[in-house]
């Protein structure tokens, strides 16, 4: 190699790739000179919600931007505390999927003629939903990154469990019943995920 190069992918981990024939002093002066690029690239990971990174809601990338005060949204950004950005993030999205999502459960249920028992909120990683065998429907929170109709195959889905507890032909058939177009919009749904950091 005929230069240095040098990377942060963790944090406070420094990685450096260079020619055998480069000293160690000469790299430990490289590192030095590049300390505020370091300490800088090593906040940005840090940081859950850096600025200028992608804040989704309903379907939509709004940009981050940092100040000192309570989340907001505006058109195409979103304004957020950085040291208390992870809290305030968890209650917006609680707070506007209790909004939402419980007439969009009472209608698919009253529209599938499927009657549930308790609907729950609870924030999670991987999962979006989920339905148990007391008719209990949990739907996690960050559903609201997605867009309506997403947002609707979440719902549509868990409710069909109240009939079929497994994904089998007769599932998915009773899915498609209500949302024919059920498996573009989970290909969507997986795309979108692979975007997004719960």
């Amino acid at each position: 190699m005929k230069r240095i190069v040098l990377r942060v992918e963790k944090e406070n981990e420094i990685c450096l790739s260079s020619s055998s024939r480069v000293s160690k002093r000469a790299l430990k002066a490289f590192i030095i000179e590049q300390k505020e690029w370091i300490l800088a690239r090593n906040l940005t990971l840090n940081a859950p919600f850096s600025a200028g990174s992608d804040f989704y809601y309903l379907g939509k990338a709004f940009v981050v931007a940092h100040h000192d005060r309570a989340l907001k949204v505006d058109e195409h950004r979103v304004l957020i505390d950085p040291e208390r950005s992870k809290k305030q993030s968890d209650d917006f999205y609680k707070s506007a999927a209790k909004a939402y999502l419980p007439a969009r459960v009472e209608y698919w249920s009253q529209k599938m003629d499927l009657e549930f028992g308790v609907l729950k909120f609870r924030l999670a990683k991987r999962r979006w939903g989920s339905c148990s065998s007391k008719k209990v429907i949990t739907l996690n929170p960050y559903v609201m990154k997605l867009d309506h109709k997403m947002i609707d195959y979440v719902i549509v889905h868990e409710l069909a469990h109240l009939r079929h507890m497994n994904h089998s032909k007769v599932f998915y058939a009773l899915v498609e019943k209500y949302l024919p177009n059920h498996r573009s919009i989970q290909q969507e749904i997986n795309l979108l995920s692979a975007k997004l950091n719960n």
